[in-house]
């Protein structure tokens, strides 16, 4: 028994012993892989600690120039009128420690797999292509200068200059095919800056070509295969001018606006909007660039590289424009040229149409021709707001209303309209009274576009009334001043503030002593303007006063994904910016006249506006001016629709027309547009 005991003691402290040992091997175990992690810990601190600092330093987030598209363009109905259309195209981005020769050797071996338009070679290309390509002859034929070069008699700048003209003709025309396309793929790589995608080609780029790079980008360092865009435009050449160019990727930033985009944080090869809708908008349709984190080595070269942010296109951009009325308005010009053309107006050189709507300042159509002697036209819509013109008796309303002003006439009040004799021999009358007497008001003398009322408003406004044969005031500075002012209430004579680049005030002359430009400036044959201008003078009219910016921007868009439209950024509105210093009473008695204007028979625009779909208002003008020498005239046409609470207004200018007679009518254009505008038949 005491035997059998003894064992059972001796297996148990075996049992204990065992269970100790693995215990304290299982404890060693963790104790040195402590100790070999607190060792690497320590390793990677100290030792390598710098190495990881200077990774970090390394590391650098880059804004990449990647094309992404622009936002759209489209009508107030949510017609695109601009859109993108992708097309392949191949890219490389260099290195920052990426040398000459690799940057060749990588285009030697694209040019087996893409064909490559070798156009815009330069003399300049050939020569540098030349010298990297026999680098040991270029060396020999400039020992003479590299002396001077090192002794500093001449300068790196001067050096290069020396090699490059003493490369013959011979030795340029030495290149292959192969050769030059080489280079056009070499020179389109060096033009990038470093880590930034270059474009190589974009232009026709083939599914075999764009196929054969993808397959081969790992033996192709820095080559990339992606997507470009242009922009695209579903209406044709409608509204084309307006819309404004994109630079291409080749351009890069125009360089008349180069600092401009510097200064705002642009690369030099980003495509920007250059002029007019594209340009006013840049900062609304560009896109957010891809941003790419990578990381380089001490020598600089790039061993990762991670989108930080993947880019996206530009937020849409709404216009106020209606395009159904805007091509109806197109075709309507068209139309009226060709008539007015078969009628004698052979030497009409331009067209031009804004319609707006005058309560708010939206641009619902505008359009321009620029006619040639044959007839053929070209789209002209920037002249609406560049081009200036004499206007004629349009702008009769507006001398009235300085009248008012400056208690040079009141409401009502008549005058007898006769030829005005001054001193000298001078004469001054009405078209429609050349030699009779006629008793007039207001509201009639703009019926009548009587000269004669507006003469003696003006001399009223310097202070001298009329009387026969009298002297023609010789100090119009202070009454020059008055009446412009009364004229720049209502748009005329400044700017109208549109929401688009390179608007002209038009052409506004001194006056000091020259009384005779004086009074004709008050019929408007003296200060020339826009047609845009025009449209803002009868638009603050049809308003009851109030003159309104005028803007064909209405809306922003956030960018989407999706084909429809995203939330809305923000509105554009046209700013109140001024109402002119006129009672309710004067204002419309103006209004009255425009009525008589188009309504009675004795209206000079009754032929055309009669009988519109719903009544309509407006005045008349006809511009004496010379072209070529030789007399001609400006036509123009003003108005507005409805007359009560207007919703559209209009103006039209045709330049260099024949002298009356016969008169040449071209209100029918006007009356067209209000009665598509307003009619049944209208979508």
């Amino acid at each position: 028994m005491l035997l059998k005991r003894l064992k059972e003691k001796t297996n148990d402290e075996k049992l204990r012993n065992t269970m100790n040992k693995r215990i304290s091997f299982i404890f060693g175990i963790v104790v040195l892989i402590f100790a070999i992690v607190i060792l690497r810990l320590g390793y990677l601190q100290i030792a390598q600690g710098s190495h990881y600092k200077q990774e970090i330093k390394n590391s650098e987030n880059i804004t990449v120039n990647e094309s992404v598209p622009r936002g759209r363009i489209l009508d107030r109905n949510g017609k695109i009128l601009v859109d993108n259309a992708s097309k392949k195209a191949i890219t490389y981005t260099r290195g920052k420690k990426t040398s000459q020769d690799e940057i060749l050797d990588t285009a030697e071996k694209l040019s087996k797999l893409i064909s490559m338009d070798t156009d815009k070679i330069t003399e300049r290309d050939k020569q540098d292509f030349w010298i990297q390509k026999h680098p040991d002859q270029a060396q020999k034929m400039m020992s003479k200068e590299r002396s001077l070069l090192e002794a500093g008699s001449i300068s790196q700048e001067q050096y290069d200059e020396a090699q490059r003209e003493k490369i013959t003709d011979k030795q340029l025309n030495s290149f292959s095919d192969h050769d030059l396309e080489v280079l056009a793929i070499y020179r389109e790589m060096m033009a990038g800056s470093t880590l930034n995608p270059q474009m190589i080609k974009n232009e026709d780029v083939s599914d075999e070509e764009y196929a054969a790079v993808s397959q081969k980008l790992s033996s192709l360092p820095g080559v990339n295969t992606t997507m470009d865009w242009d922009r695209k435009y579903p209406y044709g050449d409608s509204l084309r001018g307006i819309f404004g160019d994109v630079s291409t990727s080749n351009e890069g930033l125009p360089k008349e606006l180069t600092q401009k985009y510097l200064s705002e944080g642009y690369s030099r090869n980003d495509r920007v909007g250059k002029s007019y809708l594209e340009y006013q908008y840049e900062s609304i349709l560009k896109g957010k660039k891809k941003e790419m984190r990578y990381t380089t080595d001490k020598s600089g070269d790039v061993i990762d590289s991670e989108v930080v942010n993947k880019g996206s296109r530009g937020n849409d951009l709404v216009l106020t424009i209606d395009m159904d009325l805007q091509q109806k308005t197109e075709e309507y010009l068209e139309k009226q040229i060709k008539k007015l053309r078969s009628e004698g107006a052979r030497d009409m050189d331009n067209a031009l149409i804004v319609v707006t709507d005058p309560r708010n300042g939206d641009i619902l159509a505008i359009a321009g021709k620029q006619i040639d002697k044959d007839g053929s036209m070209t789209d002209n819509d920037i002249g609406t707001f560049t081009q200036q013109f004499a206007a004629g008796s349009s702008v009769k309303g507006g001398t009235l209303l300085a009248g008012y002003q400056n208690d040079a006439i009141h409401v009502g009040e008549t005058m007898v309209d006769s030829p005005l004799h001054f001193s000298g021999g001078l004469t001054k009358r009405s078209y429609f009274n050349q030699h009779g007497r006629v008793t007039i008001n207001d509201k009639e003398a703009l019926m009548h576009s009587s000269n004669v009322y507006m003469f003696k408003t003006a001399l009223n406004i310097v202070g001298q009334p009329y009387t026969p044969n009298m002297n023609l005031p010789t100090d119009v500075v202070e009454a020059g001043q008055k009446l412009r002012k009364g004229l720049n209430q209502v748009g005329l004579g400044v700017k109208t503030g549109i929401d688009l680049p390179n608007e002209t005030i038009g052409q506004i002359e001194p006056l000091t002593t020259n009384g005779g430009n004086y009074l004709d400036l008050a019929i408007g044959q003296y200060d020339t303007y826009t047609t845009m201008q025009l449209a803002q003078y009868i638009s603050t009219i049809a308003n009851d006063g109030t003159r309104i910016q005028p803007h064909i921007g209405s809306e922003i868009r956030k960018a989407t994904n999706e084909d429809g439209l995203g939330p809305i950024k923000q509105n554009i509105k046209g700013t109140v910016l001024n109402k002119v210093n006129n009672s309710e009473e004067e204002i419309n008695q103006v209004q009255q006249g425009f009525d008589m204007v188009f309504n009675e028979k004795d209206g000079t625009g009754y032929q055309s506006f009669h009988n519109t779909k719903v009544p309509s208002a407006g005045k008349t003008g006809t511009a004496e001016v010379f072209q070529d020498g030789k007399p001609r005239v400006n036509s123009t046409y003003i108005g507005y629709a409805p007359q009560d609470n207007p919703q559209l207004a209009f103006s039209i200018v045709y330049s260099n027309q024949p002298v009356p007679e016969p008169w040449l009518n071209g209100g029918d254009l006007g009356r067209d547009v209000i009665n598509y505008y307003f009619g049944k038949d209208r979508k």
